[in-house]
């Protein structure tokens, strides 16, 4: 990640939000990428889609991930990132951040 990113949301649209929880919707499209966003709180995200995804870190390193219907995974605070969709199909997942 270089200066010309700029951070935004963590997911494509909010669901909810209280003082211990925000709830995000996240639906990307096959080749649709989030933004850059950075995780300052812990959280988990369940998959309501079978699909594909990569990952590209602030570091530069990138992995890839292939969410199943129902899976969920808690994940800690960590440095920013985007996701793309490199599957052929349509990936979407509800993520729960945890406030502290």
């Amino acid at each position: 990640m270089t200066s010309k990113h700029k951070l935004g949301d963590v997911g494509t649209r909010l669901l909810f939000e209280n003082h211990r929880v925000k709830i995000w919707d996240l639906a990307l499209e096959p080749g649709e990428s989030s933004d850059w966003h950075h995780h300052a709180l812990d959280y988990i995200t369940v998959g309501l889609s079978e699909s594909r995804m990569g990952r590209e870190m602030k570091d530069g390193s990138r992995d890839e991930t292939n969410p199943i219907v129902g899976q969920f995974r808690f994940a800690e605070k960590h440095q920013p990132h985007v996701v793309t969709n490199i599957g052929s199909v349509p990936h979407r997942n509800i993520l729960i951040e945890l406030k502290e």
